[in-house]
Protein backbone atom coordinates (compact mmCIF):
# COMPACT_ATOMS: atom_id res chain seq x y z
CA UNK A 1 0.00 0.00 0.00
CA UNK A 2 2.94 2.13 1.03
CA UNK A 3 4.53 1.62 -2.39
CA UNK A 4 1.39 2.14 -4.36
CA UNK A 5 0.93 5.85 -2.85
CA UNK A 6 4.35 6.78 -3.10
CA UNK A 7 4.38 5.82 -6.89
CA UNK A 8 0.94 8.40 -7.29
CA UNK A 9 2.49 10.93 -5.21
CA UNK A 10 5.52 10.88 -7.99
CA UNK A 11 2.76 11.23 -10.68
CA UNK A 12 1.32 13.97 -8.71
CA UNK A 13 4.40 16.11 -7.94
CA UNK A 14 5.63 16.05 -11.71
CA UNK A 15 2.33 18.06 -12.39
CA UNK A 16 0.91 15.07 -14.44
CA UNK A 17 3.62 15.28 -16.35
CA UNK A 18 5.94 12.47 -17.61
CA UNK A 19 9.02 11.90 -15.89
CA UNK A 20 12.56 11.57 -17.73
CA UNK A 21 15.97 12.60 -17.80
CA UNK A 22 16.51 15.58 -19.25
CA UNK A 23 16.19 14.99 -23.58
CA UNK A 24 19.21 14.51 -25.31
CA UNK A 25 18.06 13.65 -28.91
CA UNK A 26 21.86 13.00 -29.78
CA UNK A 27 22.02 10.44 -27.74
CA UNK A 28 20.13 7.13 -27.80
CA UNK A 29 16.11 7.58 -27.30
CA UNK A 30 12.98 5.96 -27.90
CA UNK A 31 9.63 8.18 -28.80
CA UNK A 32 6.49 7.26 -27.92
CA UNK A 33 2.61 7.72 -28.10
CA UNK A 34 -0.35 6.33 -26.47
CA UNK A 35 -3.10 6.70 -28.77
CA UNK A 36 -6.92 5.95 -28.90
CA UNK A 37 -8.58 3.94 -31.97
CA UNK A 38 -11.87 4.09 -33.15
CA UNK A 39 -12.73 1.18 -34.64
CA UNK A 40 -16.19 1.99 -36.81
CA UNK A 41 -14.32 4.95 -39.03
CA UNK A 42 -10.63 3.59 -38.28
CA UNK A 43 -9.88 7.26 -36.65
CA UNK A 44 -6.98 7.34 -34.80
CA UNK A 45 -5.51 10.37 -32.25
CA UNK A 46 -3.44 10.89 -28.69
CA UNK A 47 -4.40 9.74 -25.55
CA UNK A 48 -5.22 13.18 -23.63
CA UNK A 49 -7.59 13.84 -21.23
CA UNK A 50 -10.17 15.55 -24.10
CA UNK A 51 -10.41 11.91 -25.43
CA UNK A 52 -13.01 9.58 -23.63
CA UNK A 53 -13.94 5.93 -23.91
CA UNK A 54 -16.17 4.79 -25.87
CA UNK A 55 -17.87 2.07 -27.68
CA UNK A 56 -15.76 0.40 -30.15
CA UNK A 57 -12.41 2.08 -29.03
CA UNK A 58 -9.25 0.53 -27.82
CA UNK A 59 -5.43 1.84 -26.99
CA UNK A 60 -2.73 1.39 -28.95
CA UNK A 61 1.21 2.41 -28.17
CA UNK A 62 3.51 3.10 -30.80
CA UNK A 63 7.08 3.13 -30.42
CA UNK A 64 9.96 3.60 -32.04
CA UNK A 65 13.68 3.73 -31.69
CA UNK A 66 17.04 4.93 -32.87
CA UNK A 67 18.59 2.36 -31.19
CA UNK A 68 17.52 -1.43 -29.70
CA UNK A 69 16.26 -1.10 -26.79
CA UNK A 70 13.52 -3.45 -24.43
CA UNK A 71 10.06 -1.53 -23.86
CA UNK A 72 7.76 -2.03 -21.17
CA UNK A 73 4.17 -0.66 -21.09
CA UNK A 74 1.30 -0.51 -18.43
CA UNK A 75 -1.42 0.94 -17.63
CA UNK A 76 -2.75 1.33 -13.97
CA UNK A 77 -6.12 2.68 -12.59
CA UNK A 78 -5.13 5.89 -10.29
CA UNK A 79 -7.57 5.28 -7.83
CA UNK A 80 -6.33 1.67 -6.72
CA UNK A 81 -2.79 1.24 -8.27
CA UNK A 82 -4.40 -2.29 -10.59
CA UNK A 83 -4.49 -3.04 -14.00
CA UNK A 84 -6.44 -0.86 -16.15
CA UNK A 85 -9.33 -3.39 -16.79
CA UNK A 86 -7.33 -6.35 -16.39
CA UNK A 87 -5.25 -5.39 -19.69
CA UNK A 88 -1.46 -7.45 -19.06
CA UNK A 89 1.66 -5.74 -19.40
CA UNK A 90 3.37 -6.03 -22.64
CA UNK A 91 7.39 -6.31 -22.74
CA UNK A 92 8.72 -5.95 -26.44
CA UNK A 93 12.09 -5.44 -28.19
CA UNK A 94 12.69 -2.75 -30.65
CA UNK A 95 14.99 -2.49 -32.83
CA UNK A 96 16.92 0.34 -34.75
CA UNK A 97 14.26 2.09 -37.39
CA UNK A 98 11.40 -0.74 -36.71
CA UNK A 99 8.31 0.51 -35.08
CA UNK A 100 5.93 -1.41 -32.75
CA UNK A 101 2.32 -1.04 -32.08
CA UNK A 102 2.00 -2.78 -28.33
CA UNK A 103 0.21 -4.85 -27.11
CA UNK A 104 0.24 -7.27 -30.37
CA UNK A 105 -2.18 -8.63 -32.65
CA UNK A 106 -4.07 -10.20 -31.31
CA UNK A 107 -4.64 -8.76 -27.75
CA UNK A 108 -6.69 -6.01 -27.79
CA UNK A 109 -6.62 -3.60 -24.89
CA UNK A 110 -10.59 -2.40 -25.66
CA UNK A 111 -11.81 1.34 -23.86
CA UNK A 112 -15.54 1.53 -24.11
CA UNK A 113 -16.10 2.49 -20.41
CA UNK A 114 -15.04 4.65 -18.14
CA UNK A 115 -13.92 3.70 -15.23
CA UNK A 116 -11.72 6.37 -13.66
CA UNK A 117 -8.32 7.78 -14.86
CA UNK A 118 -5.73 5.61 -16.63
CA UNK A 119 -2.06 6.39 -16.48
CA UNK A 120 0.47 4.88 -18.67
CA UNK A 121 3.83 3.88 -17.56
CA UNK A 122 6.68 3.38 -20.09
CA UNK A 123 9.73 1.90 -19.43
CA UNK A 124 13.11 1.69 -21.94
CA UNK A 125 15.76 -0.53 -21.36
CA UNK A 126 19.20 -0.87 -22.66
CA UNK A 127 19.28 -4.52 -24.06
CA UNK A 128 20.73 -6.90 -21.53
CA UNK A 129 19.87 -5.04 -18.85
CA UNK A 130 19.45 -7.11 -15.41
CA UNK A 131 16.51 -4.58 -14.75
CA UNK A 132 14.44 -5.62 -17.46
CA UNK A 133 15.07 -9.35 -17.67
CA UNK A 134 13.05 -8.95 -13.88
CA UNK A 135 10.41 -7.16 -15.82
CA UNK A 136 10.18 -9.82 -19.03
CA UNK A 137 10.51 -12.73 -16.17
CA UNK A 138 7.30 -11.33 -14.70
CA UNK A 139 5.57 -9.70 -17.88
CA UNK A 140 5.23 -12.97 -19.15
CA UNK A 141 3.78 -14.77 -16.05
CA UNK A 142 0.78 -11.97 -16.21
CA UNK A 143 0.06 -12.94 -19.07
CA UNK A 144 -2.50 -15.65 -18.50
CA UNK A 145 -3.09 -15.02 -14.82
CA UNK A 146 -4.83 -18.12 -13.09
CA UNK A 147 -6.79 -16.00 -10.55
CA UNK A 148 -7.49 -12.55 -9.40
CA UNK A 149 -5.67 -12.94 -6.45
CA UNK A 150 -2.70 -13.78 -8.28
CA UNK A 151 -2.61 -10.70 -10.90
CA UNK A 152 -2.85 -8.70 -7.53
CA UNK A 153 -0.04 -10.21 -6.46
CA UNK A 154 1.42 -9.93 -9.38
CA UNK A 155 0.73 -5.94 -10.45
CA UNK A 156 2.16 -5.29 -6.51
CA UNK A 157 5.17 -6.99 -7.99
CA UNK A 158 5.66 -4.79 -10.66
CA UNK A 159 5.11 -1.53 -9.14
CA UNK A 160 7.72 -2.85 -6.47
CA UNK A 161 9.91 -2.94 -9.85
CA UNK A 162 8.85 -0.01 -11.25
CA UNK A 163 9.77 1.42 -8.27
CA UNK A 164 13.58 0.35 -8.09
CA UNK A 165 14.22 1.86 -11.60
CA UNK A 166 16.95 4.15 -11.33
CA UNK A 167 15.26 7.83 -12.68
CA UNK A 168 16.63 10.58 -12.33
CA UNK A 169 14.16 12.68 -10.06
CA UNK A 170 14.62 15.94 -12.05
CA UNK A 171 11.26 15.52 -13.97
CA UNK A 172 10.34 17.47 -17.35
CA UNK A 173 7.34 17.39 -19.19
CA UNK A 174 8.69 15.88 -22.35
CA UNK A 175 7.27 18.80 -25.42
CA UNK A 176 4.95 17.45 -28.44
CA UNK A 177 7.19 16.45 -31.16
CA UNK A 178 6.48 18.37 -33.99
CA UNK A 179 9.24 18.02 -36.66
CA UNK A 180 9.61 15.56 -39.10
CA UNK A 181 9.11 11.75 -38.43
CA UNK A 182 12.44 10.67 -38.94
CA UNK A 183 14.49 7.35 -37.43
CA UNK A 184 18.18 6.31 -38.09
CA UNK A 185 18.18 9.19 -40.62
CA UNK A 186 15.38 7.52 -42.47
CA UNK A 187 12.40 9.59 -43.15
CA UNK A 188 8.95 8.00 -43.03
CA UNK A 189 6.02 9.18 -45.00
CA UNK A 190 2.62 8.34 -43.46
CA UNK A 191 -0.97 8.21 -44.66
CA UNK A 192 -3.60 9.23 -41.63
CA UNK A 193 -2.51 9.98 -38.70
CA UNK A 194 1.10 10.42 -37.72
CA UNK A 195 1.52 9.52 -34.10
CA UNK A 196 5.11 10.55 -34.10
CA UNK A 197 3.72 14.35 -34.74
CA UNK A 198 2.11 13.55 -30.97
CA UNK A 199 4.93 11.36 -29.64
CA UNK A 200 6.94 12.02 -26.60
CA UNK A 201 10.81 11.08 -26.29
CA UNK A 202 13.02 9.75 -23.68
CA UNK A 203 16.70 8.72 -23.61
CA UNK A 204 17.84 5.69 -22.43
CA UNK A 205 21.40 4.17 -21.70
CA UNK A 206 22.72 0.49 -19.74
CA UNK A 207 22.93 2.53 -16.88
CA UNK A 208 19.91 4.73 -16.70
CA UNK A 209 16.66 3.28 -18.26
CA UNK A 210 14.15 6.00 -19.41
CA UNK A 211 10.53 6.61 -18.28
CA UNK A 212 7.48 8.14 -18.94
CA UNK A 213 3.81 8.50 -17.63
CA UNK A 214 1.25 9.09 -20.13
CA UNK A 215 -1.24 10.41 -17.26
CA UNK A 216 -5.02 11.15 -18.73
CA UNK A 217 -8.62 12.35 -16.83
CA UNK A 218 -11.69 10.87 -18.40
CA UNK A 219 -13.51 13.99 -20.67
CA UNK A 220 -17.17 14.21 -19.82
Amino acid sequence: MKLNLLIAAILYTSGCAAFSQPFDKNKPHARICVAVVTAANGDEEPFQTSVAAAKGRKIVTHIDATAKCEVVVAAFNRKDRQLAFGWPPQFVQVSEKNELAVPKTPMIWSWEKDNGPIDFYVLVFAPGSKEAAEFRTLIGAMQNPKSEALAKLQTNKLHELIGRVRIDEATAKNVVKTETAQVGGVFRVAVGFEWRDSARSVNFTAEKPGALIFPGTPAH
